[in-house]
């Protein structure tokens, strides 16, 4: 029964915790969504097989359940949550597939000595110690047996459902190490491979170089045509794939901020607070106001904030401080308490259970000098405890801070007791007293109004009535003071705004307005967001296929290689034969001479720019000989190599074989991005931030959500 009540008392530390309005709330928005996508079952398919809506909820509401015990979950928009939730539903899926066609399994030998053998994975051996179990074996035998503790199958259901959860969890680690070190096994560094990376990394050449950025040159000169960037998109038309249906919209964002009244109205709430902070003897005056909020902490000086260290160390009690405003942020202090105050003890606990002569007993015993492991010799399981953990007890009530205080180094003292138990404490050493400071913190922020979110949406609402077009939608937003932004969406798009150094929360439904919209549309005003109002323009519709070449951010990546080369081609004319030497090219170039240290094998060098090839042609060319001008992708160059150095010393096969692993081997393909990206036959990001491209993943959440 020993392990039976130990596993009660823990057993708030294994469960799972969601609020019933939370999940009725999920399970209505599940059943509504999947009414919206007209009978459609399937969140996503991977492969032919289908990742049902019903079971992505399931996942769903489990995830948002160990958000809320974590106590992260309002930091992430739930749109987000969705993707990732799908996400990793979708590369469990591949792997599985995988390892079906590769026969990879955990046979039932390897899962018994995983969850209950000699040497079980750590977080068996974790969770069966949170249980207050001895070993995970015998918490797989009270979960299996429960009539041996005289318990109902009822009441481990929970502790057995979470077993078998960590069992799964337990199988995919160990079925995902198998195919890494199946990966890793093919991708070992052969004699050629080494010979290849030791001869690329043998000489480093010295070069000395003058370039003529492309920037230097007026762009009005060199004008583009739309044939000419035709052309290009054409040698390109690889970067340009996609395998979902991508939109071009246009969004605006209004952000409902306090206006000059708001502002000026907070302004004289914070004052009334720190006058009344100031006249109070503690806080209450101010937590009569209702508006600000009030934090206590009891603190070293090392610990108060910044702004008022300094002060309030040498401060009687009741100063009080006033931050500079920020943002219409205000920020108030007051101290209202000093007190020396012992901090940290290094302590000895043994909790007993059992009636009070058992008690007394142990009490000797571990006075007279008996150790832990001997009283548990004894007592079984009646006797547990710590020993030499150093703890901060500054904060415990002033009754118990007492006793420890008092009580002398090496003698065991009653803590606690009752008639069941007691809890037995020895002081081991004590840290020097030290002064705390309570500090209130008042904190203030002005708010928009509702008047003035009202006109906000009043003059945003008479904007789209008068820009009902697309055309009208971008030209007309900054005559109105507004800045209409320009973005490609997809259908995992969570966010308007992603790639644009962060997103705006909760604005998926303004994506999925674009995308159940036409071509031309323009959205009315979303305000999930109580921060932010947007509206949406959808520009263009591109199914399955290649981006055109007229999309914007590709228009502009191709005019700008389409100018350079132009560009370059000029610069070739007017300086080719021109000099003799480097100092020849670098005076009728206006531009001056710099060094740069060249390794074939290295990936480039900051002082030359995003040049491919470059670096090649500096490892290969001779010393002395004068190279160019040569036409790069962002400049003219002239070079010359001045000195070849040799390496000191000759790599071991040990460091080849590193090397080999960290660029082309085993850290390169086997880790977990590379293998999704590999399994989901999915290139590496092309040079728009927005690509996703895959062959065997269809992702359907934009029918739900």
């Amino acid at each position: 029964m020993a392990t039976l009540e130990k596993i009660r008392q823990r057993k708030k530390l294994l469960a799972l915790v969601i609020g019933a309005a939370l999940l009725l709330f999920i399970v209505q928005v599940g059943f509504e969504a999947i009414g919206r996508a007209g009978g459609s079952t399937a969140a996503a398919t991977v492969g032919g097989k289908k990742i049902g809506i019903q079971e992505f909820q399931h996942r769903l509401e489990q995830e948002m359940a160990k958000d809320q015990q974590n106590n992260n979950q309002q930091q992430t928009d739930p749109a987000i949550r969705q993707q990732q939730v799908l996400d990793e539903m979708i590369n469990e899926e591949l792997l599985e597939q995988e390892y079906e066609r590769l026969g990879i399994d955990v046979s039932d030998t390897e899962i018994s000595e995983l969850m209950i053998g000699k040497n079980p994975a750590p977080a068996v051996a974790q969770f069966a110690q949170q249980a207050g179990a001895k070993s995970p074996a015998e918490l797989f035998d009270f979960i299996m047996n429960p009539g041996k503790q005289g318990v109902q199958e009822s009441q481990i259901a929970e502790l057995k459902m979470q077993w078998n959860n960590l069992q799964e969890d337990i199988v995919k680690q160990y079925k995902f190490a198998k195919l890494q070190n199946l990966m890793a096994g093919c991708m070992q560094a052969n004699d050629l491979d080494r010979a290849q990376m030791e001869q690329d990394e043998a000489i480093t050449n010295v070069v000395t170089f003058a370039k003529k950025d492309y920037s230097s040159l007026a762009d009005d000169k060199y004008p583009v045509s739309d044939e000419e960037l035709k052309a290009e998109w054409e040698k390109l038309k690889p970067m340009f794939k996609i395998d979902e249906e991508v939109r071009a919209i246009h969004f605006i964002a209004v952000n409902i901020e306090p206006n000059a009244e708001d502002i000026a109205a907070a302004n004289k709430i914070a004052d009334a607070a720190y006058i009344a902070l100031q006249k109070g003897r503690g806080i209450d005056s101010v937590r009569l106001l209702g508006t600000v909020q009030i934090d206590t902490a009891k603190v070293l000086q090392k610990e108060m904030p910044t702004s008022v260290r300094d002060i309030f160390a040498n401060a009687a009690i009741g100063a009080t401080h006033r931050d500079s405003t920020v943002n219409n942020h205000h920020v108030m202090y007051k101290l209202m308490n000093k007190e020396v105050s012992l901090d940290s003890v290094d302590l000895s606990y043994i909790v007993v259970q059992g009636d009070n002569k058992m008690q007394q007993n142990v009490l000797a015993q571990i006075n007279a000098g008996k150790t832990l492991d001997e009283l548990k010799k004894t007592y079984a399981d009646k006797v547990d405890g710590k020993a030499n953990e150093w703890q901060r007890v500054y904060n415990l009530p002033d009754s118990i801070k007492s006793k420890i205080a008092n009580a002398a180094n090496g003698t065991y003292f009653v803590y606690n007791s009752s008639e069941q138990g007691a809890v037995y404490m020895k002081v081991n050493d004590k840290k020097a007293a030290k002064t705390f400071y309570t500090v209130g913190t008042i904190t203030y922020d002005a708010y928009a109004s509702t008047k003035t979110s009202d006109d906000l949406r009043d003059k945003f609402q008479q904007f789209l009535n008068k820009n009902k077009t697309i055309k009208d939608f971008e030209e007309n937003a900054a005559k109105a003071g507004y800045n209409a932004v320009e973005m490609l969406i997809t259908p995992s798009t969570a966010q308007l705004g992603s790639g644009f150094g962060g997103g705006i929360k909760d604005t998926r439904k303004a994506v999925k307005w674009a995308y159940d919209s036409k071509k031309g549309d323009v959205s009315p005003i979303f305000s999930d967001n109580n921060d932010v109002m947007v509206a949406v323009a959808v520009d263009d519709i591109y199914d399955s296929g290649y981006l055109p070449y007229y999309f914007s951010q590709g228009k502009e990546m191709l005019t700008q290689r389409v100018r350079n080369s132009k560009k370059g081609d000029a610069l070739l004319k007017q300086y080719q034969g021109k000099a003799k030497d480097l100092n020849g090219y670098a005076a009728a170039m206006g531009t001056s001479i710099d060094t740069v240290n060249v390794v074939f094998a290295s990936n480039g060098d900051p002082k030359l720019g995003q040049e491919p090839g470059l670096i090649g042609r500096m490892s290969a060319a001779k010393p002395g000989a004068l190279q160019g001008p040569w036409k790069g992708e962002n400049a003219l160059f002239v070079y010359q190599v001045v000195k070849q150095e040799k390496a000191e010393r000759k790599a071991t096969k040990e460091e080849l074989d590193s090397r080999y692993a960290q660029s082309r081997g085993a850290q390169v393909f086997a880790n977990p991005r590379t293998i999704n990206q590999i399994l989901s036959k999915a290139p590496k990001k092309s040079w728009w931030p927005w690509s996703k491209s895959n062959n065997q993943v269809k992702k359907n959440l934009i029918k739900f959500f």
